[in-house]
């Protein structure tokens, strides 16, 4: 199961994975598809217009510099302009009127009248049939890439897209080309693109992140599953040998007791069984994470008295006082879980309360919620580890503490029993004054 979950996961990443190239690769084939359409139409419009307003300085300058060009009788292109002609070998007469819009270019350059800008005019109607309505810059070059003629600044760079260039004249072999600034379509989804390459390199990044931190909880997991184990077995085995001890000397023929050290064997017994019970919940609980409350009426005063009176001999010399308001004697609790709140945190502020403990346990109401505290005398909690004591099996790192045996799970479980009620626990502490824990309950 363990290994089919993991393979399940692993699947899941790669595809995940696959689904954004996937995607990225189709937006950048969608982006380059479109600019390949774009070129195109521009290449087409710049062609046209090019060779159309050559044509219509043909006119123009026919007359002027008396320019003319044909096809001869053995297939040679004749052209002639000022005191200039020549004779050009072809090999298909279609080729006529393309040397034709050279020559006439090659005369207009000649006599400075080429006019770029009247043809960038031309160009923007021809653009405007193709549906594009961004704004080209015009530039003519010579054969070493140097510019002659220019419509605007607009520069070669990462961010425009540029024409084919459309040759220019037989003799000066000059070409034009048209600039356009990158159109805003074709920027958003650059920006889409790197969007989701950064979006995928964070999630490959938490996908390690989190990775190792299963791995670290895992190992933390196996590792409290062997410490509660090792509990279970530390702890219900003293305490059945202890109830059985108990048990068998308040049962036996020839032990002679007087009333009151059987009352207080009773008592111990009580406690032991309890302990018992709650230890076996305690470790369930922890295990399960699960933690069911089933209220009843207790006799909380009798409960107390039992608390007190075994804290008084197993601590004789702690200082063990409580008060319950008047007329909550008989509050709806759980008997069991309510119970071992008071004992663990009454316990612990007499652990860590020095050698003249004091501690002051008080059960009373605000609204419709019970209230109890326990306060003491003790060496108090510093601030950094007051927000870390309610997790399992940790302890604060102090001298004093580490001399006291424990296994940092007792607030643990109390807290779980304050949430099982659905309440709130709070501590209030100060460094060598003392601490206090007040628990909150719904009625």
């Amino acid at each position: 199961m363990k290994n089919n979950m993991k393979i399940m996961g692993q699947l899941s990443v790669v595809l995940l994975i696959c689904v954004l190239l996937g995607q990225g690769m189709w937006l950048y084939h969608v982006r380059e598809m479109k600019l390949g359409e774009f070129r195109e139409s521009a290449n087409y419009a710049l062609l046209n217009a090019t060779y159309n307003y050559l044509s219509d300085e043909c006119l123009n300058v026919g007359k002027n510099y008396k320019l003319t060009y044909s096809l001869t009788k053995d297939n040679r292109f004749y052209w002639r302009y000022d005191n200039k002609k020549d004779t050009i070998p072809i090999k298909s007469p279609d080729m006529v009127d393309k040397l034709g819009k050279l020559i006439i270019y090659d005369c207009l350059c000649e006599h400075g009248l080429f006019d770029v800008l009247r043809l960038n005019k031309l160009y923007i109607d021809y653009l405007k049939e193709k549906g594009i309505v961004e704004s080209p810059v015009l530039k003519v070059l010579n054969v070493e890439g140097k510019e002659l003629l220019s419509t605007g600044n607009l520069n070669k760079e990462f961010s425009s897209i540029i024409t084919v260039p459309v040759d220019l004249g037989y003799k000066y072999q000059h070409q034009i080309i048209a600039i356009f600034e990158l159109p805003f379509i074709f920027r958003a989804l650059s920006g889409i693109l790197w969007v989701e390459l950064i979006f995928m390199i964070g999630f490959i990044f938490c996908l390690v992140w989190q990775w190792c931190s299963i791995r670290m909880t895992m190992r933390s997991a196996r590792i409290q599953t062997m410490g509660m184990t090792h509990l279970e077995h530390k702890l219900k085995k003293p305490l059945a040998t202890m109830i059985s001890v108990v048990n068998g000397i308040l049962e036996g023929k020839d032990s002679v007791l007087c009333p009151r050290d059987t009352t207080k064997l009773t008592m111990v017994k009580a406690r032991l069984m309890k302990m018992a019970d709650i230890t076996d919940t305690m470790l369930t609980s922890l295990k399960t994470s699960v933690l069911m409350i089933n209220r009843e009426v207790i006799d909380l005063k009798f409960e107390m008295e039992m608390t007190t009176e075994m804290f008084s001999l197993i601590r004789p010399y702690a200082r063990v006082g409580y008060r319950i308001a008047e007329g909550l004697e008989y509050p709806c609790l759980d008997k069991i879980y309510f119970n071992y709140v008071v004992v663990n945190l009454v316990d612990n502020a007499i652990k860590y309360g020095g050698t003249h403990p004091v501690v002051k346990v008080d059960f009373y109401t605000i609204g419709d919620n019970y209230v109890l505290t326990v306060e003491d005398n003790g060496i108090g909690i510093a601030p950094k580890d007051q927000k870390q004591i309610f997790k399992q099996f940790y302890r604060v790192k102090n001298q004093q503490v580490t001399k006291t045996t424990g296994f940092g799970l007792g607030l643990t479980f109390v807290h779980k029993v304050v949430c099982a009620y659905g309440g709130s626990i709070r501590l209030e502490s100060e460094l060598g004054i003392g601490s206090k824990f007040t628990i909150t309950i719904p009625q």
